[in-house]
């Protein structure tokens, strides 16, 4: 007994001696990058341009810092440094040489890619990402139109708010206003795909004076890893649509019988002023189908009204009609390169979303009028839909993956067009069948 109490005793200070702590590292002497922008420097490499927050300048004064948000004063708590050098790499190498901390860039968590980076190329920034390990794959990339390292140094968000949370805002999910966002990981996924080109969120700034905070300003366009072109707003609503992506947006269709005071489809679809029916779009799903050339000739018909719920029905016989009248203008056959007839891709989109507002001269609420609307914000957002195809289509670009829609139902034909997929998107015509359901349209005291 007394010799298992003896080497109880041993294991117990053994224990003790092992416990401790070694390889630390205190706050206060590390840098952690939240925001990056990449641009080119004008000797032909690449400058870095990073927001490292002060923990001095974060902290309140009754914690020891300098006490950032005083009243009436508009505060910075980052640091702002950049570095050149030869590739992104070797340019955040010397940006780690010129701070007198230990850089950590695994907590970048958004990376703004200026315009003439992106024009040369992504493929140096994704190297950087998934081999160098340096900054994690989750990382949200953005583009700038012009250089990005100036609008980060513009930034200065409202109510003290740190860079990376102002981001976030941005690509908040089933929020209105904000946009869908990819990370690094998602182009690495796409370019890896067949028959899809990659696309990313635009930034710009917004706001005057002492508050400027970052907002969405469209889509950018890439042809592999290479920027070829914009989206502006309201074509990147419709891009997102046709992949079902799209995030929370107001759309304001003329009153049943009465002319629009504003013109229609302008801006990102929100109208102040005249009369209108506000309507927030909340609900998207997109389906590619690949059919036979002699399918074209037959009409689309209306979709299937799947996420419609309570009134949607009422107006789901209008919004049918809409799309299936507009289903024919796409002939979808085309001629492939070899000589052969090529299959065609129907799309078909369903919407849904509810009244916000019926500023309308008659006031009245009827299935007749909901149907109405329901037609007029169908083929509003088929416009959308169909010149952000037009426009890719001219770029020779494909960010819904009508190929990879093509490679995934009908491999065969896939193998024999691959070499010449972007030819085949670009003659391409596909059918589109949009779907639009009105909810909410009646005022109620119960609970949603």
């Amino acid at each position: 007994m007394r010799a298992r109490l003896g080497a109880g005793f041993v294991l117990v200070l053994s224990a003790l001696a092992l416990t401790g702590c070694w390889g630390y590292s205190e706050v206060n002497d590390l840098a952690f990058v939240t925001v990056a922008a990449l641009d080119r420097a004008p000797s032909g490499g690449y400058r870095w341009t990073v927001a490292v927050p002060v923990p001095e300048l974060v902290l309140p004064a009754s914690l020891g810092g300098a006490g950032a948000g005083a009243a009436g004063a508009a505060t910075r708590t980052n640091l702002f440094r950049s570095a050149v050098g030869p590739g992104p790499q070797a340019a955040a190498q010397a940006l780690d040489d010129r701070i007198p901390r230990e850089v950590r860039w695994s907590f970048a968590d958004h990376i703004l890619v200026g315009e003439a980076a992106a024009r040369s190329g992504l493929r140096p920034l994704l190297e950087m990402i998934s081999r160098g390990y340096r900054v994690e794959r989750r990382a949200s990339l953005y583009v700038v139109r012009g250089e990005a390292g100036a609008m980060l140094l513009q930034l200065r968000p409202s109510l003290d708010r740190a860079v990376t949370r102002s981001f976030d805002a941005v690509t908040r999910k089933n929020r209105p206003g904000t946009i869908r966002g990819v990370d690094g990981n998602t182009v690495l996924r796409w370019l890896d795909t067949p028959g899809t080109d990659p696309f990313l969120p635009v930034v710009t700034t917004a706001g005057e004076g002492s508050s400027v905070s970052p907002a969405p300003a469209g889509i950018a366009l890439f042809r592999g890893d290479r920027l070829v072109g914009f989206l502006p707003p309201p074509l990147h609503h419709g891009l997102l649509m046709a992949r079902g992506e799209a995030h929370p947006f107001t759309l304001v269709v003329p009153c049943p019988g009465e002319t629009a005071t504003a013109p229609g489809g302008g801006g990102s679809g929100d109208r102040t002023g005249g009369t209108g029916v506000s309507l927030q779009v909340d609900q998207d799903e997109a389906r590619v189908r690949v059919i036979g050339p002699t399918a074209a000739a037959n009409g689309a018909g209306g979709a299937g009204a799947s996420g419609a719920g309570g009134v949607a029905g009422s107006a789901a016989a209008g919004s049918g009609a809409a799309g299936s009248a507009a289903a024919g203008s796409g002939a979808n056959g085309i001629e492939a390169l070899s000589g052969a007839t090529m299959p065609g891709v129907r799309l078909e989109v369903d919407l849904a979303g509810v009244v916000l507002e019926w500023q309308c001269r008659d006031p009245q609420v009827d299935r007749r009028r909901i149907q109405a609307v329901a037609q007029a914000a169908a083929r509003q957002t088929r416009g959308w839909i169909e010149a952000a195809l037009a426009r890719a289509a001219a770029l020779g670009v494909d960010p819904v993956g009508l190929g990879a829609a093509l490679h995934r139902q009908d491999p065969a034909t896939w193998r024999t067009i691959r070499s010449q997929w972007r030819t085949w998107v670009r003659d391409l015509r596909p059918e589109l069948t949009v779907t639009f359901h009105v909810r909410g349209q009646q005022l109620t005291v119960s609970a949603p």
